[in-house]
């Protein structure tokens, strides 16, 4: 089990020193620092990439570490899913209820307040845009699917546009295409009725 540090630098804070010197105590084995000028974030890619099963991820806060939401819930899943202990100095919050004894649901909430309020609401918005962005890919896949597999069991192009909601059977050809489903085209059959030229399309 190891003690693993990360600051980002390029948010000035006047307990940062302070603060590595309380990482150097528990001990940390290793302290990363990101800095302003270092926009890829490598050594929080470092630092994420160095906690193993049974770690303890320190950090400042979250407010420090996490640039908006998503990272933040990135971050937690990660620790959880690998039984990481996360200690937030500056936040006075330890998963293992050890550090802090004092700290309670308030604290965690203050917590994450502090990040929506110090990163501005385009962050929560973007990670709102993101949520959005993925539920409308996902609807439009299961679309995409329905298109397939009732093409595939033999539905006609029209029932298929009137159960999906597509206009034009360009559009539910271009689906089958772009998912390399062998298309069989309508056959245009000839034949006279009455003296004149109809056209029967099996559709």
């Amino acid at each position: 089990m190891d003690y693993i540090g990360y600051i980002n630098t390029a948010y000035y804070f006047e307990q940062i020193d302070e603060v590595v010197s309380r990482m150097k105590q528990l001990p940390c084995t290793a302290i990363y620092y990101d800095d302003r000028d270092d926009v890829a974030r490598e050594r929080w890619k470092a630092f994420i990439g160095q906690l193993h099963t049974g770690d303890v991820a320190v950090i400042m806060s979250f407010d420090n570490a996490c640039k908006n939401f998503n990272d933040m819930m990135f971050f937690l899943k990660l620790c959880s899913s690998k039984d990481i202990r996360i200690i937030s100095l500056s936040d006075a919050l330890d998963t293992a209820d050890e550090l802090f004894p004092k700290s309670s649901t308030k604290s965690t909430l203050a917590a994450i307040a502090r990040m929506s309020a110090n990163k501005g609401e385009a962050s929560f918005d973007d990670f709102q845009a993101e949520l959005l962005s993925d539920k409308f890919h996902e609807k439009k896949l299961k679309k995409y699917r329905m298109v397939i597999n009732m093409y595939n069991a033999g539905y006609s192009i029209k029932e298929i546009m009137a159960r999906t909601g597509y206009h034009g059977k360009s559009n539910i050809y271009r689906i089958l295409h772009r998912f390399n489903v062998d298309v069989e085209y309508p056959t245009m059959v000839r034949s006279k009725q009455s003296g004149e030229h109809m056209i029967m399309r099996n559709l």
